[in-house]
């Protein structure tokens, strides 16, 4: 569903934008005859604008849909690591686990342990294990 969903909102993007600046540039040329200026006019509003609008919608939504399963993912494997390990979590085993950066794990992990007043402990090698109280 959502690959039709991607052809149909590319489709309509591709032809919609296009053939929107097309038309305003015939609107606003001034050596356009009144007649091509108003069937430019009514091509932009019956077609292309509409179909701009409608294909960049579903790219929209498609891409805000996206983004939700990325945080629930994100969310399920924070709280699935700190019951399995007792609220101990460190930057490389979460970014292992949920395929993060090390950046995007770390400033995940500093959100949530603001988020529920986690503690730091330094390790030997110069890392950190959030302490997430259960």
């Amino acid at each position: 569903m959502k690959l039709l969903q991607k052809v149909i909102a590319g489709f309509l993007l591709v032809f919609g934008v296009p053939l929107s600046l097309v038309a305003v540039t015939e609107i606003t040329n001034p050596q356009t005859s009144p007649q091509d200026r108003e069937d430019a006019l009514a091509a932009l509003l019956i077609l292309t604008l509409p179909a701009a609008s409608v294909g960049g919608w579903v790219a929209w939504r498609l891409y805000k849909a996206g983004d939700k399963e990325t945080r629930d993912r994100l969310r399920s494997t924070f709280y699935r690591l700190v019951k399995e390990n007792n609220g101990q979590l460190s930057v490389l085993y979460f970014a292992m686990e949920a395929q993060l950066s090390g950046e995007q794990a770390r400033d995940y992990l500093d959100e949530r342990a603001k988020e529920f007043n986690a503690t730091f402990e330094p390790l030997d090698d110069g890392g950190i294990v959030y302490q997430f109280h259960l």
